[in-house]
Order: C-alpha cells, then structure tokens, then sequence
C-alpha cells in the first residue's frame, strides 16, 4: 500500500506562516509603488515590523515542523520547503539590508562637485514636495542620527561633500563639456525619464518597482566641466543607490 502524500494542518500552517512574510512585503511595495500606501507605512510597519515578526514566526515554526517531520521528509518536503525556505529567505534579506544600511553612511545624496552645488529648477522642486528631502547647498548629515543608529555614530554632523570623498570617489567631473544629446542618452540608458534640457543643464527623475522610491537628477555642462548630483525624495539612507547611479552615468558621459 502506497504511502499517503498528504499533508496534516500542521504543515499547512507552517507553509501559510512562511509565505505570509515575503507576501506582506511584496504587498507593501507594490503598494507603496502605485500610492496606496504611504512610504513610511509600507517601511516602517508592514515591512520593518509586521513583515519581520513574520519571517521570524515563520522561521521558527519551520524549523520545529521540520524537525518533527524528519523520518516523513519524502512525503510533505514540498510543504516543509515552502514553510521554511520561504521566511529563511525573507528574514536573510532584512539581515543583509541592514548589515549593508550599517556599513554604509546614513546620507541620499551624491554630487560630483561641491564648490559649485548644482539646484534643481522650480518644475523638480514641485514634483518632489514637502515631504522629500531638502536640497539645500552644503547638506550634513543629521546630528542626531548617531543617537537614533549607534552604527552612524561616526557620521552623524559630517558634510555630505566629505562623505562623498571618502566613500563614493567615481562621482568626479568629467573634464569636458558633453553635449545636451549625450547626456539625455546617458540617462535614459540608467532608466531616468528626463524632464528639462538646455545645452549647459539637462534634468530627469528615476523612480524604482518598489516602495515608490523617487530620485532626481540634474547635470551642468560647462566648458571644461560636466557634473551630477543625484538626490532621493524618500527614505532614511540611500544604501549607495545614488553612488552608483552618479557613477554609472559618468562613466558614460566619459566615454
């Protein structure tokens, strides 16, 4: 007689709990992503905290089914891989972003040159509203913020343009002037929707498929010069993203 292959509740429960955290914050993205959600909700509560007791219930309970299902593993593992390869998956996730935000400095900024800080016109400015980050000309990095994230302690009262010396060295002016046409293509090759041009400034904004995540970007073509600075709306710290936006389009505007 056949072994049965079907599960008991008690790993059905298992694989509901795991797929409950990677849906919530595949839910709170999408979400935030098309503005029924705002970004601090999607972040801060479904994600950050409802989204994180999940994956770790759903880790927990895996394991213990797991464990209790040993000597029956070749009759229920696609439950038991579902119930515990899921949350597992979704808990390293939030380890690793937050092992990578500490390692990296509490900024969502970047700019190729500081003596002269680039602005954005009142058609960027408008778009990005009051509740985005302010671009102001010499931006430091919040005072506080050591206290809020022990990691950022070292940061915290430093000038964005240090930073961006010390931790993002590509960001450099490229040493001629490049025209309008090359830039709007160096662009639209990264994914920025450009929104203004002139021959000596062309400006554009990307937004990302999660979390509605905006960032602007404007670059000054000058004789001898051509710099960027990339500014997100939203959000605590950039994680690199516009390091490597900025890097990325200078490297084409170099070629």
């Amino acid at each position: 007689m056949a072994r049965s292959t079907a599960a008991t509740p008690v790993h059905w429960t298992a694989a509901a709990l795991g797929v409950s955290a990677p849906i919530v914050v595949l839910a709170a993205a999408m979400g935030a992503d098309i503005g029924w959600l705002s970004f601090d909700a999607a972040i801060g509560f479904f994600t950050l905290t409802l989204g994180w007791w999940l994956a770790i219930a759903g880790t927990v309970v895996g394991l213990i089914v797991t464990a209790l299902s040993v000597r029956s593993l070749d009759r229920v593992w696609p439950w038991l891989v579902v119930g515990l390869a899921l949350p597992v998956l979704t808990l390293g996730g939030f380890l690793w972003t937050k092992a990578r935000a500490d390692a990296l400095p509490p900024i969502h900024e970047t700019a190729s040159d500081w003596s002269e800080p680039l602005g954005f016109s009142r058609l960027i400015r408008t778009a990005r509203g009051p509740d985005s980050w302010p671009v102001v000309a010499d931006p430091a990095v919040n005072g506080a913020v050591g206290d809020i994230r022990p990691a950022w302690a070292d940061w915290a009262g430093r000038p964005i343009s240090e930073i961006n010396a010390e931790t993002c060295p590509e960001a450099r002016t490229v040493p001629r002037l490049v025209e309008p046409e090359e830039v709007i293509a160096a662009l639209e090759a990264e994914g920025i929707r450009v929104v203004g041009q002139s021959p000596w400034r062309v400006e554009g904004t990307q937004t990302s498929a999660f979390f509605g995540r905006a960032r602007d970007i404007v670059v000054r073509m000058e004789p001898g010069a051509t710099d960027i600075r990339v500014v997100e709306r939203i959000g605590l710290i950039d994680l690199g993203d516009t390091c490597g936006l900025a890097a990325r389009v200078l490297v084409r505007l170099s070629s």
